[in-house]
């Protein structure tokens, strides 16, 4: 999961990062955060997140910030940090989740993430792929794995498999990591379609065989039931 937290101040910026992080390894998600006072930074960039907490008073304020980043990823749950209900209308028309004041909360702040995190579970991002010479949408909740072949990438949906010009890496950091994993060097799962699990091996729906890595085994064991918990 991809986070950004956008605060001019310091000292609130390092006092979110360190619970957003909290409540990440508390669940076993795997995140990378950017951190950053000057929301410039990313608006002169490319990079897209599946969350935001962005102050609203900044040189370039977190309104412009948030539309900025809706038009990259229109699923992106934002989180506002303000004090002044003058921007509350402007920012509701966002669709933002919730509204923090400083000092921050953190029993209302880990409440929030997990409504975050249900909408980012659902909110899934279809895609085209050609095939035969036609191109197919593919659902994301219609993909059981991701798979190397040699040099090939192959993605397994419920009709049938693509090879696609994404790498497997580029599809690793592409789907949702609430509930896709990364169980092998070569085998990106759709945790969704898992018939058995048995801590080595995972049978999907279509009975593939699928090898957890050694090495990949304990984190993907909490990971298994964190996920369990939150269906």
């Amino acid at each position: 999961m991809k986070i950004l937290i956008c605060d001019d101040e310091e000292q609130y910026l390092e006092q979110i990062k360190a619970q957003v992080r909290e409540y990440m390894s508390n669940r076993f998600i795997p995140c990378s955060i950017v951190c950053t006072v000057d929301s410039r930074t990313i608006i002169n960039s490319n990079m897209s997140f599946d969350l935001a907490l962005l102050d609203i008073q900044m040189p370039v304020d977190g309104l412009t910030l948030a539309k900025e980043l809706k038009k990259r990823n229109s699923k992106v749950a934002i989180f506002f940090i303000t004090n002044y209900d003058e921007y509350q209308d402007d920012a509701m028309d966002l669709q933002a989740f919730r509204f923090f004041e400083k000092p921050f909360n953190m029993e209302r702040l880990y409440s929030s993430l997990d409504k975050a995190l249900e909408y980012i579970d659902g909110a899934y991002v279809d895609f085209y792929l050609y095939k035969d010479g036609a191109q197919s949408r593919i659902l994301v909740d219609d993909i059981l794995y991701i798979t190397r072949q040699n040099r090939r990438t192959i993605m397994v949906v419920k009709n049938g498999s693509y090879s696609t010009k994404e790498s497997f890496d580029e599809w690793c950091e592409r789907l949702p990591s609430l509930f896709f994993y990364q169980v092998h060097k070569s085998f990106f799962v759709n945790l969704h379609y898992v018939e058995r699990y048995a801590y080595s091996e995972l049978i999907m729906i279509d009975n593939s065989r699928i090898p957890v890595a050694p090495r990949k085994q304990a984190s993907f064991h909490k990971f298994w039931f964190e996920y369990l918990r939150r269906r």
